[in-house]
């Protein structure tokens, strides 16, 4: 099964009167979309789907699917299903082997990429605006400017992918959900159990909401849930976690000692990099990188990221108020580059599903310079680029809470600057057998460790009751005192 992906020779076999028309849904076997490990039981294939679920003559789409198989002499009959966050990341491009993944030990894995990613057929890429989100990650396009040029390369993009016959209508959480449906079916699944991180909770919420029959039960990490207005609050969240760094290491004696007024510092530095760039000599795609305050706080933001780095944030903060740059030169150089998003289908799904019950008062507020953020834009999509975009916008029940009584685990990471913990723990008052758990000390992503996995492992054996956390208890949280051990 792990052949060569000839995407030429695919992507022929999708346009309209290349082919009759079998029926679809449909499983077919073949090659890898991508080289996956040669030593490990893998399968792979393509779920073909109509394009738009609402239309009865629409063209077949195809999806890559990638299978892992369990390690288990008698695998248990209720796989994996899992897809990753977004909208617009790929899943089978990202997970290539199943070595260190534990719950092979007991069942199967599977990955679905998801309708218009990048290894879809047709994928809903837009060249011109990864390159924008380039220049905006190098300071080299801002503000105003920014949106005026993401608007247009919006535009563009549309209208290529409509001339080449997408329809954008057809890629939402909606026709998503329908698709996972349907790979259940035609693989012969009984009941399976969904895991989500980030926009993919969304998307697991969804299917409970269209298809709850089929699921044994979920794991949601890092909860999106439909009603939030996420637009609204993005910078919002990424100051909640700033603020719990700036406590943590003041009620921290040793911190609070050697880095006194931390909160003031990093505002300092922000607006000192917004009047004069910092000269940090970093090379990026076009040029050299400007690095304004918006890039020392996406810095910040990406260290926010990585559990290890969290408890140093106060130290890279005053090394580099006192022009000592090493680590932050290293964070925005990792910054650099084009963005890895399908953003044809992120906006199809944000700008159907998310702006249209979004204020775009309360969006612009999230830019305004007295949040002390350099300008820094966390949110998806702006009004303008929906506005360009032109898909219809969804039902309101696309923004409504998911009630249901399937068996949920429920992860939320301490410092996750994208999806607060409040956010998980909404689901609890519309599904009365979710089982939270948080995570002190960890952030966006909070299952992706091995006190994670045990836990998904042992509420995969039995979601009828809620799993042992004791190693999630166990958890210190933050350190903060190291960032001033040498």
């Amino acid at each position: 099964m792990r052949l060569p992906f000839f995407a030429a020779v695919l992507l022929l076999s999708w346009k309209v009167g290349a082919e009759p028309a079998p029926a679809v849904p449909r499983f077919e076997p073949g090659a890898c979309a991508v080289e996956v490990a040669a030593s490990e039981r893998i399968d792979c294939g393509l779920l073909v789907v109509s394009e738009n679920r609402h239309k009865a003559d629409s063209r077949p789409i195809r999806l890559p699917v990638t299978i892992f198989r369990s390690r288990a002499a008698k695998p248990l009959a209720d796989p994996v299903l899992f897809m990753p966050g977004g909208p617009g990341l790929s899943g089978v491009e990202r997970i290539t082997s199943g070595k260190h993944n534990k719950l092979l030990d007991e069942r199967d894995y599977i990955v679905l990429e998801q309708r218009g990613a990048k290894f879809a057929q047709p994928s809903l890429q837009c060249p011109e605006i990864t390159t924008l989100k380039g220049e905006e990650a190098a300071g080299r396009l801002r503000g105003p400017a920014a949106t005026t040029a993401l608007t247009q390369a919006a535009g563009r993009c549309r209208e290529k992918l409509a001339t080449s016959g997408v329809d954008l209508d057809g890629y939402t959480s909606e026709a998503a959900a329908d698709d996972i449906e349907d790979l259940r079916k035609v693989l012969g699944v009984a009941r399976w159990n969904l895991y989500g991180v980030s926009y993919s909770t969304r998307l697991m919420l969804t299917v409970l909401r269209r298809h709850p029959a089929g699921v044994r039960s979920v794991v949601l990490d890092s909860v999106l849930p439909p009603e939030v207005n996420f637009d609204e609050v993005s910078a919002t969240n990424l100051l909640r976690v700033l603020n719990q760094v700036f406590d943590g290491c003041a009620v921290d004696r040793v911190c609070g000692a050697k880095y006194p007024d931390l909160r003031a510092r990093f505002a300092k530095l922000v607006a000192d990099a917004d009047r004069l760039p910092l000269k940090l000599a970093i090379r990026a795609a076009g040029g050299p990188a400007e690095v304004r305050g918006a890039q020392v706080v996406e810095a910040v933001y990406s260290a926010m990221h990585e559990p290890m780095q969290i408890p140093l944030i106060p130290k890279l903060i005053v090394d580099a108020s006192e022009g000592r740059f090493e680590t932050l030169r290293g964070l925005i150089s990792g910054n650099q580059g084009p963005s890895q998003m399908a953003w044809g289908l992120r906006y199809s799904v944000w700008c159907a599903e998310e702006l249209p019950f979004e204020d775009a008062g309360r969006i612009a507020a999230q830019l305004a310079p007295a949040m002390g953020l350099g300008g820094v834009n966390e949110g998806t999509a702006s009004p303008q680029e929906c506005r360009a975009w032109n898909v219809t916008a969804a039902p309101a029940v696309e923004n409504e809470p998911v009630k249901s009584d399937v068996p949920a685990l429920v992860f939320a990471g301490e410092f996750d600057p994208d999806t607060p913990p409040e956010w998980g723990h909404r689901l609890l008052g519309s599904m009365p057998n979710a089982y939270p758990v948080d995570m002190r000390g960890y952030s966006h992503a909070a299952s992706f460790n091995s006190c994670g996995v045990s836990i998904v492992k042992a509420f995969l054996q039995d979601p009828s009751h809620p799993p042992a956390v004791d190693c999630a208890l166990k958890l210190r949280g933050a350190d903060f005192s190291r960032s001033v051990r040498p």
